[in-house]
């Protein structure tokens, strides 16, 4: 299982990865898109923690229900895909130098 999400993962993040390249307002879109879901992913997270502090219950065993928590594992998933996509944009830009003359 852990081999698929892996292949799967990498094929994503390549795939925004060229589609960027083809239509280059999706750049914008993947930076939106990117900025909402790490909103929704921290302010689940806090919310969580904030509950457990509050209600004083036993850490360990409340902040799992975060899995539980469609919003948190969309958003989380698709910050992890956007930042192997933006590594990817940022290998690929990195051009050999050319020859230069001392």
């Amino acid at each position: 299982m852990f081999f698929v999400v892996f292949i799967i993962t990498i094929l994503l993040s390549t795939m925004m990865f060229v589609l960027q390249k083809k239509w280059t307002v999706l750049v914008s879109v993947f930076d939106i898109v990117a900025l909402l879901c790490l909103l929704v992913f921290s302010s689940i997270t806090a919310t969580a923690i904030y509950e457990i502090l509050a209600d004083n219950t036993v850490f360990m065993t409340n902040i799992h229900a975060l899995f539980l928590n469609g919003y948190f594992l969309v958003s989380g998933g698709y910050v992890i895909l956007y930042s192997i996509y933006k590594l990817i944009k940022q290998i690929v830009k990195v051009e050999p130098q050319k020859n230069r003359q001392v």
